[in-house]
This record gives structure tokens, sequence and C-alpha cells, in this order.
């Protein structure tokens, strides 16, 4: 069963110009999640970096922060802004094997969603050649495996989700997902996360939480 925390539902940072979704994870999310699982000093991974918000929160708490961001645009912008900003690779998370990458004391990501009746696979940046939900979730399993070397033995991973309504069209992405990582992680925890003062359209998410096998 899962657990349920609500959180406030306030967004700090402007989205840039070129970033045509206003939905994001707000900054006080990322603050529940640092000050619950770790401390100041602590290592923190994010392998979807998307517009930086878990990588601006954890250089505001002192955290030490490294993170990766595949789409050109988002990575100059969010590097643009950050202190230490060698620590944003400009690559695709699938590559975290070829660099040289510390131990993490927490790893935390949302990563791009996918609807299971789309062909588009944002993993792929479109990519025809590998069209389908069922590659994008190998591809999701593939990626977290590449953090592993990366974790203690009890740093969790966690990853926020949402299931997707599109109509009459239901994906379950917070289970799939979850079922893709069995291989390689324990699932811990899943927490519902209710947004105060949310928008009519977006008035929870979920995050799950894992630790390696």
């Amino acid at each position: 069963m899962s657990d349920l925390i609500t959180l406030p539902w306030v967004l700090e940072r402007d989205a840039p110009p070129f970033e045509g979704n206003d939905i994001k994870s707000p900054e006080g999310f990322y603050r529940h999640i640092y000050k619950q699982y770790t401390k100041r000093g602590d290592k923190i991974f994010d392998p979807f970096a998307g517009m930086g918000t878990s990588l601006f929160v954890a250089e505001e708490m002192k955290r030490t922060y490294y993170g990766f961001e595949a789409e050109e645009e988002k990575y100059e912008w969010v590097a643009g802004q950050l202190e230490h900003w060698t620590h944003l690779i400009g690559d695709d998370a699938a590559r975290i094997d070829k660099y040289k990458l510390p131990k993490m004391d927490l790893i935390i990501t949302s990563p791009p969603f996918m609807e299971a009746h789309t062909k588009w696979n944002p993993l792929y940046g479109g990519d025809p050649k590998f069209a389908g939900y069922e590659k994008y979730l190998k591809r999701m399993a593939f990626i977290f495996s590449k953090c592993l070397p990366l974790m203690k033995k009890k740093t969790p991973l966690i990853i926020q989700l949402d299931n997707i309504k599109n109509g009459k069209k239901f994906t379950p992405l917070i289970s799939d997902i979850a079922y893709a990582l069995k291989k390689d992680f324990i699932q811990i925890d899943q927490v519902t996360v209710l947004w105060g003062k949310a928008k009519p359209d977006y008035t929870h998410t979920q995050y799950l939480a894992f630790n390696k096998r």
C-alpha cells in the first residue's frame, strides 16, 4: 500500500522560453526527498536532469550533485546556472559507464514519460528504429542498470512517475517501470504525493524507492 504525503505545488523558477511544458517537479519535492534521505555534503545523481530542478535544490542545500542531460538545449540552459557546471554531463544516460563518477548517496530522477499506445520513444529522440513502448521500457531498465556501480549497498534510487490517462487510453507507467527494474532493484517504498493548491489537471504524483539487489 502506498504511503501518502502532501507537499505544496509551488514552482520557484520560470521555465526557459524553449520549454513548452510547464509541468515539472516543484523544488519542494526535492527538498523533502533530500531531507529524508541525505545530509549536507552527500553526493546526489540525476541521470535525467531535465530542467535541472534536482541539481539546483542540491546546490541550495549544500549537497554535491552530478547529472546527465542528453538534450543540448536543456543541458546548456541548466549548466549555465550551476556553480559546479562540469558536474552536469551533456550525454545520453546510457553512457554513464564511460565517465568516472563517484559512489552516490542518493540517485533521484523523473525520467521522460511515454504512453503505451504511442510509437515515439523519448529515450531515442523518436528514432523510428526504436519505436514502441516495449523498447522504451527495455531501454529504461538498461539505463538504470548503468547506475548500479554508482550505488552503495543502501543507496536509495528514487524515481518520480505518473500513470498517464489520455481519453480512454491508460498507461500504467508506475507499475510497468517497477516491473522492468525488478531484475536489478528491490522496491522498498511507494509514496503518493498530493499537491497542495495544485492545478486541477495535476493533483498528485508518485515516487518509487528502490535499493539494488
